[in-house]
């Protein structure tokens, strides 16, 4: 049976995978629907806005229908069958997205390709870049410092064995040997490598040069140079939530709170999923929905269309264009030039971190 903090977890994080596919559209620059660049969609609005909606209807179905055969099947259901549930849940929601995208290049079809040939926009952004002060990107090892410094004050305190796993109801089932390693696995091993891979990501966005989209040069070239500010600050709060867990866990496992208060693991869940969605609201694809009474000048970009250079409207793959990082096609955020190499590198660096340092944990232990 799942236990309170299993579906604590689980359900918001299938309400928010439902509601993100849900709304994406609407999070998305106006004339890129569905990932299809359609320049003239002011001219399909009544058919866009009904696919928007469907897809709306569509998502929230499918989602509390997973919802709902999670609280039914965590009878008798095991936790690794609880945390496939979101995964699932993707499956069926990508299948709408296809379904509709499918629609859209049909009604690009329609439009015929001479009215788009002078309207659409490559994935190519300009050389100007915006920075972030240097204090953002020092606020989380401060708060690391801070637990770690607590941690070696209560050091002495903490018995020579203790419990450093919990079952599901909140039982300890595994103890350690007091040592270094053992007391701030969490804190050290596990926050330190997490930081340095979530701000590498944050100084690559820092990094990331501004774009021009549409015949709104100078105004889409802020909009982003916001947007990446804010995502790089979205990171750093990010970050703080989970060390912040990772520093409640600690305490947990040291016995300076009761182990009846292990719900608390649930927090990063909680707090980062509404944050998130807000993000994408309030900011849009790019920046989009930002400054948006900003004036603009009369200058118009080159464009050309750039359908061609992704595959389902989702993976980038562009040979000539030599970014890592590129805004996502579809939704709000950041995806890799899967033709450049660099990026599989750095998607393996991603992944195999955290896999590397979770088999480190259970051999060492």
């Amino acid at each position: 049976m799942f236990s309170f903090l299993i579906l604590s977890t689980i359900i918001p994080l299938v309400l928010f995978i439902g509601l993100f596919f849900a709304f994406n559209p609407y999070f998305t620059r106006p004339e890129l629907i569905f990932g299809v660049r359609l320049m003239d969609y002011q001219n399909f609005v009544p058919v866009i806005n009904g696919m928007k909606k469907r897809n709306v209807i569509y998502d929230l179905l499918i989602s509390v229908l997973f919802l709902v055969l999670a609280l039914i099947l965590s009878v008798y259901t095991s936790a690794i069958i609880a945390v496939l549930f979101p995964v699932a849940e993707i499956i069926p929601l990508t299948l709408v997205y296809f379904h509709f995208r499918g629609s859209t290049k049909e009604l690009k079809s329609s439009v015929g390709e001479e009215n788009n040939k002078n309207s659409t926009v490559s994935a190519y952004i300009s050389k100007s870049s915006m920075n972030v002060s240097a204090v953002w990107y020092a606020l989380p090892w401060i708060e690391l410092i801070i637990f770690i410094i607590i941690g070696i004050l209560h050091y002495p305190a903490i018995p020579n064995r203790f419990a450093t796993h919990f079952g599901l109801n909140g039982k300890p089932n595994e103890y350690e040997t007091k040592s270094i390693f053992s007391v701030f696995s969490l804190l050290v091993f596990t926050a330190i490598p997490l930081t340095v891979l979530l701000e590498g990501i944050s100084y690559a966005i820092n990094m990331t040069r501004s774009g021009s989209y549409n015949a709104q040069p100078r105004k889409s070239s802020i909009q982003m140079k916001g947007f990446n500010a804010r995502m790089v600050k979205l990171l750093v709060g990010i970050n703080m939530i989970i060390l912040a867990t990772l520093f409640l866990s600690s305490l947990i496992i040291w016995n300076v709170i009761s182990s009846s208060y292990v719900a608390i693991l649930t927090l990063p869940v909680i707090l980062i999923l509404p944050l998130v969605f807000w993000f994408a609201a309030s900011s849009g694809q790019t920046g989009w929905k930002m400054y948006r009474n900003l004036e603009e000048t009369p200058d118009k970009g080159n464009t050309v269309d750039d359908d061609k250079e992704w595959a389902g409207g989702l993976v980038y793959h562009n040979k000539e264009d030599s970014k890592i990082l590129v805004p996502k096609r579809y939704g709000v955020g950041y995806t890799f030039n899967f033709s450049n190499k660099w990026s599989w590198l750095i998607l393996i660096i991603i992944i195999g971190v955290p896999v590397t340092l979770t088999v480190l944990l259970i051999l060492l232990r």
